[in-house]
């Protein structure tokens, strides 16, 4: 969900809060072995999935937070309008929800450590998450469509900060949904 005013905003938060307690859930059912548990090596066991989302979402929550102290200025306050978003970031954020509709190849930089155990992974993950709702909680009173940066991945991306914040629970999304798709297989197999 994109936000388009302040009144959307809660709503947000309430979806990020319900992601740190699935991820939780996801990481904390069955034996020591579920969580590490890896369909084939070219896929991510669930810790690897959290651990992957802490270091994307990780540097998007501290380019949100460099965004909005920039925009803590005179004149980036809230307007009365419909808060606007790039059109290209709106598209980005819409093929990250589940199921995957793109497949493309992580870049290495995202790639998680297989060695990184579900407590380390999950640690991270609440940190990222708290740091959002934080950052989310900072923009108060600014206009999140007219907040802008680029993407910390891919420069030519101009976000602005709602798009961003979006992205990140679509993100979200998207991995918990393939976190599920990992325990089916593993029931199956």
């Amino acid at each position: 969900m994109i936000p388009y005013s302040s009144s959307d905003l809660p709503g947000l938060c309430a979806r990020i809060r319900d992601q740190t307690g699935e991820v939780e859930r996801l990481l904390s059912e069955g034996d020591a072995d579920h969580a590490s548990w890896r369909p084939d090596e070219a896929k991510w066991s669930l810790t690897g999935h959290t651990a992957h989302m802490s270091i994307v979402n990780g540097l998007y929550v501290e380019s949100i937070r460099v965004a909005l102290d920039d925009a803590s200025l005179p004149g980036a306050g809230m307007t009365e309008e419909r808060w606007r978003h790039p059109a290209i970031a709106t598209w980005f954020v819409g093929m990250n929800q589940p199921p995957p509709k793109l497949r493309i190849k992580t870049f290495k930089s995202m790639v998680p450590d297989p060695g990184t155990t579900s407590e380390a992974a999950l640690a991270d993950f609440v940190l990222v998450q708290d740091g959002l709702l934080d950052a989310i909680t900072r923009a108060d009173g600014l206009d999140l469509g007219r907040i802008r940066f680029g993407s910390p991945f891919l420069g030519l991306l101009r976000l602005s900060a709602g798009t961003a914040i979006a992205l990140i629970v679509a993100h979200n999304n998207r991995h918990i949904w393939l976190m599920h798709e990992v325990n089916r297989m593993r029931s199956e197999g």
